[in-house]
């Protein structure tokens, strides 16, 4: 690996030193270039093509090859990026959301009463932060269904308050599409009651 870099960074510096005598002096450059040209012996031509052809294809060879080696820092950030040294061994919190709502969508009224008091927390924080009352004041407005103008969200969370006749229709004709609807609602509307629009 140190030698890369030396090849490389020797290269870099004469490429760079080159560049710079261009820039600087371009007529000595280009008479140097017209003397050693005069000076060169073209016999020499298929030789010296040959073997710098065959210099840098075992250059690159060993450049990009690197078999039975360690690899570069970046070939080990591919082959276990830094993120996986924390996501492989704990389980994201947004997956048991995921999860919880996914059972409750499937039926699972335990499922549906643990996303509803989650999406009530949720609710409270954002109505106390978007109204600009006391956390106390808010959860009473979930409670109440006050929060918010979407009855089917302000349903949801205070079970005493029915849904609409038509939620019912829809939760007997497709369960799973009605429940996932009610929770996006809930979602949405405790967006909006923050203060976010959606």
């Amino acid at each position: 690996m140190r030698l890369r870099t030396a090849v490389f960074g020797t290269v870099g510096l004469l490429a760079t030193a080159l560049a710079a005598a261009l820039v600087l002096a371009p007529a000595a450059v280009g008479e140097s270039v017209v003397a050693a040209a005069g000076a060169f012996d073209p016999s020499f031509a298929l030789v010296g093509g040959s073997l710098l052809v065959g210099l840098c294809a075992a250059l690159a060879a060993w450049l990009g090859g690197d078999a039975g080696g360690s690899g570069t820092a970046f070939d080990a950030a591919v082959d276990q990026p830094p993120e996986a040294v924390t996501a492989t061994e704990s389980a994201l919190v947004a997956a048991e959301v995921d999860a919880a709502i996914d059972d409750a969508v499937a039926g699972d009224d335990e499922a549906m009463e643990a996303v509803a008091r989650r999406l009530a927390e949720a609710a409270t924080t954002a109505h106390a932060i978007g109204a600009g009352v006391s956390r106390e004041s808010a959860r009473k407005a979930v409670r109440s269904g006050t929060w918010t103008e979407d009855a089917v969200a302000a349903a949801l969370l205070d079970p005493s308050r029915p849904q609409s006749l038509l939620a019912r229709l829809r939760l007997w004709l497709d369960p799973e599409s009605e429940r996932r609807r009610r929770i996006r609602r809930t979602v949405d509307a405790i967006e909006r009651a923050s203060g976010g629009e959606r």
